[in-house]
């Protein structure tokens, strides 16, 4: 037996060689040390919150809240922003301050991703990835041990929780993980990638150290929409402990089982309820709120009629002083405020005006000839002759890794050429929205400081006034007080939000926008997209990389450029459905689950006519999406329509035939969507 376990070890010993931790970094697992201070017993939670208040600086924030995890289940936690979401997280890992009493089971293994979280070491990004796989890495360590000691029994111990942690297949675990989220080279140094990318690194970090207690912070945040798709399936089949997300995604919100929403400094609990579900009874609870609001004002009208009637009469003072008490009392206990469920429905909406481009001299404004195009030293892209010109709007698009973002950073004069020319005009006014704007942002500014020096800066107007600057973030929700505070005291929504702001008081006449949606949320993007719309017809120029298909519909481009095989193509035209077939196959080809055993398999040749089908499949699907999404816009109708009507029977039941008969067709959409997605895993 003891040969066998020798043998094993000898056999094996290449699947071994997982990477180990250096003084570079800490495996992630071990950050549970961290939070000890929060750890102890929850009574059988995962977390426990007991009247719990959070600050931020100052200010309070979360008012004597209270919350039960239980173990195994996945939360998602909304709110605006500023609501006080990142901060909690922050609070219950003890990064915040708060007071009350926050329980962390004390046996729950901690997983932490911040929205700022980057990799930044020195080490591959798969050596990275693995390194919060300690499990593996202790077993392989006590393997290699025992092997230099050629102690039998110690090696069986060790290989026996090797092959109980994964071990061999943790290779193909990790780079499913890698690939899903659009890794290619994964022999690549963290510390050359960009901000974005190495958040991708530290997310699949803690994906593959499976804690069981996972705190997510805008993860979505620099994924592109295959890596949003992989992520969204991976978060429904999550089964190794709890999590709370905190997203605007409403993907990655329907991968989650209960939520829970921040507001008005409580915390309002949906147990057992979907995304969907809690929207339902978001609308109802609203509702009801909206009537109890006004039956209160109506019956206090009448109160205070009473009053003014009869208040100076001397047989009736006493019935007009009991009246006026009861107003009172009404008041003290709130009953007369507007509803919070009111407040939050109405949501703010933010609206942006960009200044209309400065006028050139010349058709056109900025030109690439015969260049190469790449990023430290390595050539991405070969033979670019690309020349921008008043009135174009291309939109660039491309797998991952391919070099789009890299040609805006070319095209913005940040990313040196390595061979071929860059000419611009002399008018030319360039303005750049990048994945990272955020975070290269000074946080020890104001955030007023940060929008009138960008706008008085180099081609702006030093005329700009504190007040001009607050009055445009006002406009994107940065309202009173939040404009002057320091950038590092607001939440990441609201540090894009500020970036933003940025461009509404320089004026610009080519635009470059990389994948805009990654930090803004979804109103600040539609206010974008109107603002993009109509901008520069005639007089600029906007290049776009995104893979938010939402957003570019809302744009008439005039160009589409494909970059694939290290060439530029362009060709004169508007978006098109294939241009977004990539996503949709770069999702299916990622999307298997990792916690299926790995091993080989010899797939079997697909019938001609599935595999035809599974080459149309990414444009039907993405037309079923938009019918799902339609659909359940009209059940929502149907569902506000049938609340207005409550007290009429017969509309009521029309209503309801009409409700089911949107929910059958849904079903049928998704189960044909769901069929779709399965034959394109059989071709992946």
């Amino acid at each position: 037996m003891r040969l066998l376990w020798w043998f094993l070890f000898v056999y094996h010993s290449d699947a071994f060689h997982s990477p180990q931790p250096t003084s570079s970094f800490r495996p992630l697992r071990a950050l549970a040390d961290d939070f000890a201070e929060n750890k102890g017993d929850a009574r059988g939670a995962a977390l426990l919150l007991e009247d719990v208040s959070v600050f931020r600086g100052p200010n309070e924030i979360l008012n004597k809240i209270s919350w039960r995890v239980e173990p195994n289940t996945k939360w998602g936690l909304v709110g605006q922003n500023g609501a006080g979401k990142s901060t909690l997280l922050s609070a219950i890992v003890g990064q915040a301050t708060f007071d009350g009493k926050v329980t962390i089971g004390h046996t729950q293994t901690l997983g932490y991703l911040r929205q700022t979280a980057v990799a930044g070491s020195q080490t591959t990004i798969y050596e990275e990835a693995c390194s919060g796989m300690t499990d593996i890495m202790e077993a392989q360590r006590d393997m290699e041990k025992a092997m230099e000691e050629a102690d039998m029994d110690a090696l069986e111990e060790a290989t026996t929780r090797f092959e109980a942690a994964g071990g061999y297949q943790q290779e193909a675990k990790v780079s499913s993980v890698l690939k899903g989220l659009g890794f290619s080279n994964l022999e690549q140094r963290c510390d050359e990638l960009s901000g974005g990318w190495q958040m991708r690194v530290a997310l699949a970090k803690l994906l593959l150290s499976e804690p069981s207690f996972c705190l997510m912070d805008e993860p979505s945040n620099h994924l592109d929409a295959a890596a949003l798709k992989w992520l969204a399936r991976y978060l429904a089949n999550y089964d190794k402990g709890s999590l709370i997300l905190v997203t605007h995604n409403v993907q990655l919100l329907r991968s989650m089982d209960h939520i829970a929403e921040v507001s008005s400094k409580k915390l309002q609990i949906y147990k057992s309820c979907t995304y969907d579900q809690y929207l339902a009874l978001k609308a109802e609870r609203a509702e009801a709120a909206r009537n109890a609001y006004e039956r209160n004002l109506e019956k206090a009208a009448k109160l205070q009629s009473f009053v003014d009637r009869f208040g100076a009469s001397a047989t009736k003072a006493s019935a007009a002083q009991s009246r006026v008490k009861q107003i009172e009392r009404m008041e003290r206990e709130g009953l007369l405020d507007a509803p919070a469920e009111e407040i939050i429905t109405e949501r703010f909406k933010p609206s942006l005006n960009l200044p209309d481009p400065p006028k050139s001299i010349g058709h056109s404004l900025l030109t690439l000839k015969d260049a190469k195009v790449g990023h430290e030293g390595r050539v991405l892209i070969t033979g670019v002759n690309l020349e921008i010109t008043r009135g174009m709007k291309l939109l660039i698009r491309g797998p991952n890794g391919a070099g789009k973002s890299t040609i805006l950073h070319t095209l913005r004069g940040t990313c040196p050429l390595l061979g071929g020319e860059r000419i611009e005009n002399d008018s030319l006014r360039l303005g750049m929205f990048t994945q990272d704007l955020a975070q290269e942002l000074d946080p020890t500014q104001r955030a007023v400081d940060i929008v009138t020096q960008y706008a008085r800066g180099e081609g702006g107007n030093i005329m700009i006034t504190d007040q001009q600057a607050r009055t445009v973030m006002g406009g994107l929700g940065l309202i009173g007080e939040k404009s002057l505070r320091k950038l590092g005291d607001l939440s990441g929504g609201e540090k894009a939000r500020v970036a933003l702001a940025m461009f509404a008081l320089k004026p610009s006449n080519v635009y470059l926008m990389d994948e805009v949606s990654n930090h803004l949320d979804v109103e600040c993007v539609e206010a974008l997209g109107d603002a993009l719309r109509d901008w520069g017809e005639e007089t600029g120029a906007l290049l776009v990389v995104s893979h938010d298909r939402e957003f570019c519909d809302k744009i008439e481009f005039t160009h589409v450029a494909t970059v694939a095989g290290g060439k530029l193509f362009i060709e004169q035209r508007g978006a098109r459905d294939s241009d977004w077939a990539i996503d949709d196959m770069e999702a299916a080809a990622t999307s298997k689950s990792i916690y299926q055993e790995v091993k080989e398999t010899k797939k079997p040749d697909l019938d001609p006519a599935l595999r035809k089908q599974a080459f149309n499949a990414p444009k039907r699907i993405a037309k079923l999406e938009k019918m799902i999404e339609e659909t359940e816009g009209k059940i929502a109708a149907v569902e506000a329509e049938m609340i207005q009507n409550g007290s009429d029977t017969g509309k009521l039941m029309d209503l309801s035939k009409q409700k089911e008969g949107l929910e059958a067709s849904v079903e049928k959409y998704t189960r044909e969507w769901e069929e779709l997605e399965e034959l394109l895993l059989q071709v992946a």
